[in-house]
């Protein structure tokens, strides 16, 4: 078992590109996040040795749910690897980097990549409000929600105004 993890490098991109309007694809947003991402760590993309991919709504807003695989589709140097994607909401790339550190601390693997994978921007907003509901609990946490996680954020930020104050600056 080795005895700590590194994160060796990273890419950001940018947020306010609407990908959809531009003519990318989620297709070339994992390309291009790998390739800078390798760069920035100074690694070959042979040093990679399993890939776990962070997403919650490939499926609901692109139609593309196979992201584990998606790396080794647009980058062949990264064919037969071991590659899965995670899903857990908001936190869907926090659970791929933790498997991936697993993999590390266990020994299994030296050199894990990991990618959170995410284009939003593909529906008007109200069709995109529903399908963010996805990350709720349908029915019972959604129902009469018409923007499920501003409603919810405003509640709990209310609530724990209610018990504990709460500056506006800080929100």
């Amino acid at each position: 078992m080795t005895d700590s993890v590194a994160i060796l490098g990273g890419h950001q991109s940018d947020f306010a590109t609407n990908l959809d309007r531009s003519g990318g694809s989620v297709e070339s947003l994992v390309q291009e996040t790998i390739h800078a991402t390798v760069a920035d760590a100074g690694i070959d993309l042979g040093d990679i040795e399993t890939i776990h991919v962070g997403n919650a709504f490939g499926q609901l807003y692109t139609g593309q749910g196979h992201l584990g695989a998606m790396p080794a589709t647009v980058v062949p140097e990264l064919w037969g690897l071991p590659a899965m994607r995670h899903e857990a909401a908001c936190a869907s790339s926090s659970m791929a980097t933790l498997a991936a550190m697993a993999e590390i601390e266990a020994g299994r693997y030296d050199c894990v990549l990991v990618l959170g994978v995410e284009q939003e921007k593909t529906m008007p907003g109200p069709q995109a409000a529903a399908v963010q509901e996805a990350a709720a609990w349908v029915g019972p946490d959604t129902e009469g929600a018409t923007y499920i996680w501003p409603e919810t954020f405003d509640a709990l930020a209310s609530e724990y105004d209610r018990r504990y104050g709460l500056d506006d600056r800080h929100l």
